[in-house]
C-alpha cells in the first residue's frame, strides 16, 4: 500500500464524509438543513437553471442518515482499501472520482430530462460512486469470496452481476421515485465498466488488467519485504561491526556469530570486483549507506578484525 493505512485516500475519503455529516448533523436542521441540502446535493433543475455545476461533485459527500453513510463507507472501506493497494492512491482516487461524478451525470439524465417530474428533488450520497468501486473489485478480484448478507458466501463477479442487475431491474420496474437512488447506483456501474473499457484500450480482456494489477501489488508487497529484509540485515552487519571496532571480538554474541557466518557465506566472496577502495568506505556516509554493496564491504572490514 502506498503510506500507511490512515494516511491513504480511502481512510480520507471516509473522513471527509463523515466530517461533512457531523457538520450537517450538528449545525443544520428543519428548512436551513433543505436549504444545505439544496445547495450542495444534485438538483437537475438547479443545475440547468442556476448553473449549479459543483454539485455533481458535492453531492457524493453528503448524506441522509447514519445507516445511509455507514453501509456506504463500510463498503468503500472493505472494498476500497484492496482496490487501493492493487491501484495506488493517485490512480484509485481518479477512479472513485469519475464513477462518483459519472453516477451524478446519470442522476442527472434520467431526474432531469427521463422524469422531470424530479428535477427539482435533490440526491445525495456516494453510493455511485462506491457501487464504481464495488464493480472495480469484481473485476480485480474476481474470485474472492465475499459473505451476502453477511452469512452466503458469494464470489466478488457474481456479486457484481447480482448487484448490476437487480439494480437495473429495481429502476426499471418502479422508476426513479423513492428514497433509493437507482438511477445513482446504475451510473457508477456504467462509469465504472466504461473506464476499464477505456484502459483496455478498446480491445484487450477485462482480466488482463486485473491480472497486471493483481501482480503489480504482489510484486511490489514482495519488494517491499525484501527492501525490509535487506535493510534490517544491513543494520544488524553494521552493529556488529561497531562491536568489533569499539569493544573487539570478545563482545559478540553466539547470535552475532551466526549473523556473521551466514554473511560471510552470502556476501563474503561476491562482487569484489564492484567493491569501492577501503578508504573510501565509511558507515556514516549516504552513498555508502544506499550502496547495493554495503553487506560485502561491512563483512570485508569485519574481517580485519575477526580473521
Amino acid at each position: 500500500m502506498n503510506g500507511s493505512l490512515y494516511s491513504n485516500s480511502v481512510m480520507k475519503i471516509i473522513a471527509v464524509n463523515v466530517a461533512i455529516f457531523a457538520v450537517q448533523s450538528l449545525f443544520f436542521a428543519g428548512e436551513t438543513l433543505s436549504q444545505f441540502i439544496r445547495y450542495f446535493g444534485l438538483t437537475p433543475a438547479l443545475v440547468t437553471g442556476e448553473g449549479y455545476v459543483w454539485q455533481f461533485f458535492s453531492y457524493m459527500f453528503l448524506h441522509g442518515s447514519f445507516w445511509h453513510i455507514f453501509f456506504n463507507m463500510y463498503a468503500l472501506l472493505i472494498f476500497g482499501i484492496q482496490i487501493e493497494q492493487a491501484w495506488g492512491t493517485k490512480r484509485f482516487l481518479k477512479y472513485y472520482l469519475f464513477t462518483g461524478i459519472g453516477a451524478g451525470l446519470t442522476i442527472f439524465i434520467v431526474n432531469g430530462f427521463i422524469d422531470s417530474s424530479l428535477s427539482m428533488v435533490p440526491t445525495i450520497g456516494a453510493s455511485g460512486a462506491v457501487f464504481g468501486v464495488l464493480l472495480a473489485f469484481g473485476v480485480l478480484f474476481p474470485n474472492a469470496e465475499l459473505l451476502l448478507f453477511f452469512v452466503l458466501p458469494i464470489k466478488a463477479k457474481y456479486l457484481v452481476i447480482m448487484y448490476g442487475v437487480f439494480t437495473l431491474s429495481a429502476l426499471l420496474s418502479t422508476g426513479t421515485g423513492g428514497n433509493i437512488s437507482h438511477a445513482g447506483h446504475l451510473g457508477g456501474l456504467i462509469f465504472g465498466i466504461l473506464y476499464f473499457l477505456y484502459q483496455s484500450k478498446f480491445g484487450k480482456p477485462l482480466r488482463t488488467k486485473a491480472f497486471k494489477a493483481k501482480t503489480s501489488f504482489e510484486t511490489k508487497k514482495s519488494n517491499a519485504i525484501k527492501r525490509t529484509e535487506t535493510e534490517q540485515r544491513t543494520e544488524d552487519l553494521m552493529n556488529i561491526l561497531r562491536k568489533l571496532k569499539e569493544k573487539g571480538i570478545d563482545s559478540l554474541t553466539d547470535d552475532d556469530f551466526q549473523k556473521y557466518k551466514y554473511a560471510e557465506i552470502m556476501f563474503a566472496d561476491s562482487d569484489k570486483d564492484h567493491l569501492c577502495s577501503e578508504k573510501d568506505f565509511d558507515l556514516n556516509e549516504e552513498y555508502c549507506k544506499e550502496c547495493e554493496f554495503i553487506e560485502s564491504c561491512i563483512i570485508r572490514e569485519m574481517e580485519k578484525y575477526i580473521k
